[in-house]
């Protein structure tokens, strides 16, 4: 039999056919868009060729108007400001296809619409926020007090005029559990120096030694007119400064005792308040020698005699009877930092809201000062927050610091901006709520 060479021919010929191997597919790697103002947007998307010769890039479909042909792998601006597009506005679509040359229409590969990506916020009516604890002592408005006294070594008159806008700051002040901040605030200073400068004349025109004018300071603080007649009177947990006890002529055992604690620093002598919890009394340990008699207290190798600040009559080291079970604590007074601030919200061209807030110590010691910073809505909730890192600051020194936020764009807001030194909130401010700015007023 005759071997038949069908077979062996139609393999050989079905292997000979010549085939085309299809090129890979291009793949989008990544859509990015960028909104630029209003309702325009940059946009930019990545591209993997994968051997394919070409794509190109429509508007509204696969095949709507070219917009760009891509004929390499890598990032191309599709739409922006320096594009040949230009801007693209919200809610185009923008497709990447692959052309057929024997099909009318392109083979499309992905497809993205402008504003379906996670947008920033940009909370432009936040822009502008502001506000300061930083008294501006040029002010004129003053408050003026005069202060009588009858002294057994003769009458006596004080007169104080404080500038209005530093009661208020004081009065404004968030109060704080750290009694020695009322003393170590510097603004009040000059003020407290010359009513002690009234006690140093009185003193020399007498020929006076330093405890007998501590005493005339005793007995000016004692003899108030708000000043209550029983010792062990209490505190109300609102401490004063110095300022707003001489201007407000009401108080308790603790306001008395940081006012005379503040004369006695001026005076250049070294005291501590000394908190009686038990008792909910303070009174005021004044530094002396050996040869002082009377009760006192040692801290740190130092005696502190016992000063009362309430009734009238006591001298240094005289001690009421119902304080003598007390156990005082010793709290210092002159080594504190204090903060003032300001600041100021701005809102970048990249979305969000950047708060540069301004620290300034002007206590008499160093601490270690933080800035936070929230946004708020109307239902009192905390939608966004930061705080900054702690930085050393120094009496008398400044620190500028930047938190940059994602607050929503898109309803009522304020402000709430506080400074902390050595973990202990110092002050704080609200602003007023500020309503979103609508779509006409953006750019």
């Amino acid at each position: 039999m005759t071997p038949s060479s069908n077979s062996n021919d139609s393999a050989s010929s079905s292997n000979n056919t010549p085939r085309t191997t299809p090129k890979p597919d291009p793949t989008v790697s990544a859509w990015s868009e960028e909104w630029l103002q209003g309702s325009s947007y940059r946009v930019t998307v990545t591209l993997q060729l994968d051997g394919a010769q070409k794509v190109v890039v429509t508007k509204g479909n696969s095949s709507g108007e070219t917009v760009k042909t891509i004929t390499s792998n890598g990032e191309y601006t599709i739409a922006g400001p320096n594009s040949d597009y230009g801007a693209a506005e919200l809610g185009e679509m923008f497709w990447v296809s692959r052309p057929r040359e024997s099909m009318e229409i392109n083979e499309p590969v992905d497809s993205f619409m402008v504003g379906t990506q996670e947008q920033a916020s940009f909370p432009l009516h936040l822009r502008g926020l502001s506000g300061s604890t930083d008294p501006e002592l040029g002010d004129k408005e003053t408050l003026s007090r005069t202060f009588n006294q009858d002294t057994e070594r003769g009458g006596r008159s004080l007169s104080l005029q404080v500038p209005e806008v530093l009661y208020q700051y004081y009065k404004n002040r968030l109060r704080t559990p750290d009694y020695g901040a009322y003393v170590s605030d510097t603004y009040d200073d000059q003020y407290i120096q010359g009513i002690v400068g009234e006690f140093k004349d009185f003193g020399d025109r007498r020929d006076l030694n330093d405890v007998d004018i501590i005493n005339e300071m005793m007995g000016f603080v004692q003899n108030l007119e708000y000043t209550s007649d029983r010792v062990s009177a209490g505190y109300n947990e609102y401490p004063k400064y110095p300022v707003e006890t001489l201007v407000d002529r009401e108080g308790d055992c603790e306001d008395s005792s940081i006012l005379l604690a503040s004369m006695l620093d001026q005076f250049g002598y070294g005291s501590v308040l000394l908190i009686f919890k038990d008792q909910q009394h303070m009174a005021v340990g004044v530094a002396g020698e050996e040869g002082i008699e009377g009760t006192y207290y040692e801290q740190n190798g130092r005696r502190y005699y016992y000063t009362e600040t309430t009734a009238a009559g006591w001298n240094i080291g005289e001690l009421p009877s119902d304080m003598e079970v007390g156990n005082p604590e010793l709290a210092p007074v002159n080594n504190i930092g204090v903060l003032v601030f300001s600041y100021v919200v701005d809102t970048p061209s990249e979305g969000g809201a950047s708060v540069e807030v301004t620290m300034r110590n002007v206590g008499d010691g160093a601490g270690d000062a933080k800035a936070q910073v929230a946004f708020k809505n109307k239902d009192q909730q905390r939608v966004v927050s930061a705080v900054s890192d702690s930085t050393r600051v120094e009496p008398t020194e400044e620190h500028t610091v930047t938190l940059d936020l994602t607050p929503p764009d898109d309803q009522p807001l304020r402000a709430e901006v506080g400074v902390v030194m050595d973990g202990m909130l110092q002050d704080r401010l609200r602003s007023e709520f500020r309503e979103p700015v609508g779509p006409d007023n953006m750019g």
